[in-house]
């Protein structure tokens, strides 16, 4: 995980774009609050990285990152980091709607890209976030999201992570402005994710 860490928040450098603040704060969508984590070492005027960790299919943003860890690691590398909760289905589980592949059961057809989206965006109204230094990291359903939003924004996703998760099922229906940094991590016993 170190080593991930590492990787993600030494990509690029650019200008801060956002007005700054310090601590801690929560974001509402209209969905709930989502916490987004400032570290202490963060400094106004100098754009940090911002990291987005997607929980697997029934999860929650807090145990995910309960199980990835990634938070004594702020200080550290100086990211910015949140771990959003996607939207319950009719079974009562989370999910997000990643790809073709997984994992919209309900067909709700709700755009979780065009949500996120507008999650970093109001993160960086708060603070000073490098805007080619935003890092998707996604497990198992918050693997396909993080894909998705590689095929779907380009333009602004630096790198997706994904550890059991996948591309779209037509890969037709990927296809990305430019290039972007991918991890994928899959275990070959995998029996729910091939």
């Amino acid at each position: 995980l170190s080593r991930l860490i590492v990787s993600l928040s030494g990509l690029l450098l650019t200008a801060p774009i956002a007005l700054a603040c310090s601590g801690d704060f929560t974001v509402d969508l209209g969905r709930g609050p989502v916490t987004v984590h400032v570290p202490d070492i963060y400094q106004a005027g100098t754009a940090a990285p911002l990291i987005v960790l997607l929980h697997g299919y029934s999860g929650s943003g807090a145990w995910q990152e309960f199980y990835m860890g990634f938070r004594p690691y702020q200080e550290e590398y100086g990211f910015i980091f949140t771990y959003p909760d996607g939207l319950t289905n009719s079974a009562g589980y989370r999910y997000w709607n990643g790809t073709d592949a997984c994992c919209d059961f309900d067909n709700s057809g709700v755009d979780d890209a065009a949500y996120l989206e507008e999650l970093v965006n109001a993160i960086r109204q708060q603070v000073d976030i490098d805007p080619r230094r935003i890092h998707f990291v996604g497990h198992s359903n918050g693997g396909f999201m993080a894909y998705r939003m590689a095929c779907e924004h380009a333009d602004w996703v630096a790198s997706v992570a994904g550890l059991a998760g996948a591309t779209f099922k037509n890969r037709a229906m990927c296809a990305p402005s430019e290039p972007v940094h991918v991890l994928q991590i899959h275990g070959t016993d995998d029996s729910t994710i091939s």
